[in-house]
């Protein structure tokens, strides 16, 4: 008897594949999946911070068009929804590559970002304020994030996992080698 007490097995006509089908429909339900939570917290958020009376803007911004009082999301709450133009700018997609695949989540809201990241400046310029005489300093604006999007995929995240480990066994194929 041999010091080689290992057992060798060939299959030279068999190959592993993998087929991204299973991954990619994952893939496009875990996309569909955190916007819909997105929008969903968006819509049914009711707004903790800041208190506006009237209209603000123009007719599309802050409900312009709506006469009454508003309530602002407060930081780390998702946005609230008055005219729902951020709730229907979300969307996802399929971004497919030859080796790899990528959902997307997009929001084409301009100020998607700003509510998600926080923004600092904004408001009047501070040139000749003294001079027409407003006495009062105030500091810069700042907009503390409201995360959307980023708490969508955590909640969704024990879910999604799941899901693409499960399509990621079942895309694994043992297939035949044509001689």
């Amino acid at each position: 008897m041999s010091g080689n007490s290992g057992i060798e097995i060939e299959f030279p006509s068999y190959v592993l594949e993998y087929d991204r089908t299973q991954l990619r429909k994952s893939l496009q339900i875990a996309g569909r999946e955190v916007a819909a939570t997105a929008r969903r917290n968006i819509r049914n958020s009711v707004g903790g911070g800041r208190l506006y009376y009237g209209p603000g803007g123009s007719i599309g911004y802050r409900g312009g068009g709506s006469p009454g009082a508003y309530h602002a999301s407060a930081p780390g709450q998702a946005p609230v929804s008055v005219t729902g133009t951020l709730a229907r700018s979300i969307k996802s997609k399929l971004r497919r590559g030859r080796v790899t695949d990528v959902e997307t989540i997009r929001d084409a809201a301009f100020y998607a970002k700003f509510l998600e990241a926080g923004a600092k400046g904004g408001g009047p310029g501070k040139r000749n304020q003294r001079a027409r005489g407003k006495t009062y300093v105030s500091g810069p604006r700042e907009l503390k994030p409201r995360k959307f999007l980023s708490s969508a995929l955590a909640q969704c995240a024990p879910d999604i996992r799941r899901r693409l480990a499960d399509a990621a066994i079942q895309g694994v194929v043992m297939e035949r080698l044509k001689k």
